[in-house]
């Protein structure tokens, strides 16, 4: 999963207030680092996909998906807000992780399986812990390495890549 993302591509101490803000910011740091392509219909993709069902899975962790024809391979983004930002209408959903994830649409197991991964990962308070007391994008990407290969090797999971 750690393949799908990179320092470029995490946000750290992100200054925004709302969802809405969060996702603009984090898709326009995608297009800088030309992850994406077409921010304006990636940032309509994932904003259509929340109004659906919001992201949140609780745990300060929300999850933006899409699957779009806008990313040639699946790419992550990773950001972490100054403060919690509210996702649905209750407090206990105030989010302060946020993973971005873009896949192709003809990925659709791959999809399934990098999301499955960051929930088990997200699960463990220690981990997500450790990712709001990173300094930097260079630490963020190595604790989300060094978790998932702790996990791999824990329970004998093939690469999510062949």
């Amino acid at each position: 999963m750690a393949e799908f993302l990179s320092e470029d591509l995490i946000f750290l101490d992100l200054d925004v207030a709302d969802k809405a803000g969060a996702f603009l910011a984090i898709v326009e740091g995608m297009a800088y680092h030309s992850a994406i392509i077409d921010p304006t219909t990636f940032l309509k993709e994932l904003l259509d996909r929340e109004a659906v069902e919001p992201t949140c899975m609780g745990r300060s962790v929300a999850f933006p998906h899409t699957r779009t024809d806008l990313v040639k391979r699946p790419v992550i983004a990773f950001a972490r807000p100054l403060l919690p930002i509210p996702f649905n209408n209750s407090i206990e959903d105030d989010v302060r992780l946020i993973f971005v994830m873009g896949t192709p649409k003809s990925e659709n197991n791959l999809y399934l399986n990098i999301l499955s991964r960051l929930c088990k990962m997200l699960r463990q308070p220690d981990f997500r812990d450790s990712l709001l007391a990173a300094r930097t994008p260079r630490e963020a990407l190595r604790l989300i390495k060094e978790k998932e290969s702790q996990d791999v090797e824990k329970r004998h999971i093939p690469s999510l890549v062949s």
